[in-house]
């Protein structure tokens, strides 16, 4: 199967009238398409990565302009299947140059299940799958699916089993239009980067084999092999990064009902051959399509991506992954193309409605524990002032934070606990998210952001902030059984809470700001 041929239907595609029907990936033009399907969440999260990686590699714009025309009006199909054709010998899943599979038919490598494609069962935490003595097999979609997704998500997998070039688990954040009914194109388009933004290197033309490396003999990491810097290839590999080696069995195939997808297919992929020390990318890359950390101390360190367990933290992260919270940190580079000065949201009036969709696995080294997918809202300013902005929502946060810490400390003290109970702080995190949000919507509106303007937002969601944790409070001491309640120990805690809430060092210092800008007291405003 060539996953670029028109005649190959392998995805799903969702249509504006909610019908499902499968496509080609020339479908991704049709304005009526919305979103591609899949049958598990990290095949989905693959395929929107794919679909833009293919855009970004096929046909990347020049310059903004260029890009806002192909946003206003989306290529057909035809034109698309244009652009696509000097991949399409690439996209073979079977074959010397087989999609994300190794040059070397590695016959003498170790067999495996194509289970063990799938991130959760090849790192034994099974999440999806309890059966594998009855496995019949992949299909070749789910096949093609399965080896993307273990490549880009790579986790470490023993002895010479490299991770991916973001490291095990990464996370991935995409800007996407508010409007979920949006064309999938669109959707897709949003997170392609215009090339006049980008370092001399993007704009480079190697062979086709820089950029998709598996069409090259494999860059072994073995002690006779090599690292692979960003300097020694174009930088679009990130979006193909190969670092295990795999090549699919084709001897070993029947039909039956995949495994996946539940549909009945003529050929299933049953097992698979590897060998370890497969590439190993080193040095400082950056994925455009992740989040990255700085050693401060040490800023020759490569950056560190970020971890798909950021992605079930709520608002807690929403300023570190949609503007970055610090110096050390760097939002993706899609989010920083489309939040920039001059950039998409300022030229396509959308910073409003747009949203950050951030997902990936949370790992623990090589175990799977959990899938995470969030969506964070984006905001335009009405001020411009991003400097602001930034500084007023990191007090939000840190009073947030501050809140949650007292919050769990007072209730273990309440109830007398050996050690805090984490449902406590997340109950926090949960219930305040929609004052959160709205407070960061207003310091959004204002049309300046000077501390009188700050001191406005504050003082409408300091108060009920307050509320909310002494509720909480409440009710989580409160729940405890009668008979274990120390009552002097639950006032005294609900005491302790109450001045921490007034005169711990940032509700302090928010509420002193908010007093000299409303002219009412600290103590009036609750």
């Amino acid at each position: 199967m060539n996953l670029l041929n028109p005649a190959n239907r392998w995805l799903r595609l969702k249509r504006r009238d909610g019908s499902v029907s499968p496509g080609s990936v020339y479908g991704v033009a049709d304005p009526e398409v919305v979103d591609v399907l899949a049958p598990r969440a990290d095949f989905r999260g693959a395929l929107y990565q794919l679909l833009i990686g293919l855009l970004q590699t096929a046909a990347p714009p020049g310059n903004l302009n260029d890009w806002l025309g192909y946003w206003n009006e989306a290529p057909s199909a035809a034109e698309l299947e244009i652009w696509l054709a000097p991949l399409k010998p690439a996209f073979e899943l079977i074959g010397d140059t087989a999609f994300m599979q190794d040059r070397d038919p590695l016959q003498d490598g170790n067999v495996k299940s194509t289970a063990e494609l799938l991130i959760d069962t090849g790192s034994d935490s099974n999440l999806f799958f309890n059966k594998l003595a009855d496995w019949q097999g992949l299909c070749a979609g789910c096949a093609a699916q399965a080896l993307f997704a273990l490549q880009i998500n790579a986790p470490g997998g023993g002895v010479g089993h490299r991770t991916s070039l973001r490291g095990g688990g990464p996370l991935t954040t995409l800007v996407l239009p508010k409007d979920a009914d949006a064309s999938l194109w669109r959707k897709l388009w949003l997170n392609v980067l215009p090339l006049d933004g980008e370092g001399a290197d993007w704009r480079a033309e190697p062979p086709l084999s820089a950029k998709l490396p598996w069409l090259a003999a494999t860059r072994v990491s073995d002690k006779s092999g090599v690292e692979t810097l960003p300097e020694d290839v174009h930088p679009a590999q990130a979006y193909w990064s190969m670092p295990r080696r795999i090549r699919l069995d084709v001897d070993d195939v029947a039909a039956g009902v995949c495994e996946v997808c539940g549909e009945t297919h003529d050929t299933l992929y049953r097992q698979y051959r590897t060998r370890n020390y497969g590439v190993n990318y080193a040095g400082p890359w950056q994925h455009p399509l992740t989040p990255y950390l700085f050693d401060a101390k040490d800023p020759s360190k490569p950056p560190l991506s970020a971890k798909g367990a950021r992605a079930a933290g709520g608002y807690r992260h929403w300023l570190s992954l949609t503007l970055g919270e610090n110096d050390n940190e760097k939002v993706a580079r899609v989010a920083r193309d489309f939040n920039r000065i001059g950039g998409k949201a300022d030229r396509l009036k959308l910073r409003g409605d747009a949203r950050l969709w951030c997902f990936g696995y949370q790992m623990d080294n090589m175990k799977a524990e959990a899938w995470r997918d969030a969506t964070l809202p984006l905001f335009r300013l009405q001020s411009g002032d991003e400097r602001h902005f930034g500084e007023a929502a990191r007090q939000l946060l840190e009073v947030a934070r501050q809140s949650s810490l007292m919050l769990g400390e007072q209730v273990k003290k309440a109830r007398n606990m050996d050690k805090k109970e984490p449902a406590v702080e997340q109950s926090f995190w949960q219930r305040s998210e929609a004052l959160f949000y709205q407070a960061v919507e207003g310091l959004a509106k204002a049309p300046q952001l000077d501390a009188a303007a700050q001191a406005q937002v504050f003082a409408a969601w300091l108060p009920p902030l307050r509320r909310l944790v002494s509720d909480l409070f409440d009710y989580w001491v409160l729940c405890a059984p009668i008979e274990e309640m120390d009552m002097p120990k639950v006032v005294a805690a609900r005491a302790d809470l109450r001045r921490g809430l007034w005169w711990s060092k940032h509700h302090k210092a928010m509420g002193e700001l908010i007093a000299r800008y409303q002219g009412e007291s600290d103590e009036a405003i609750a």
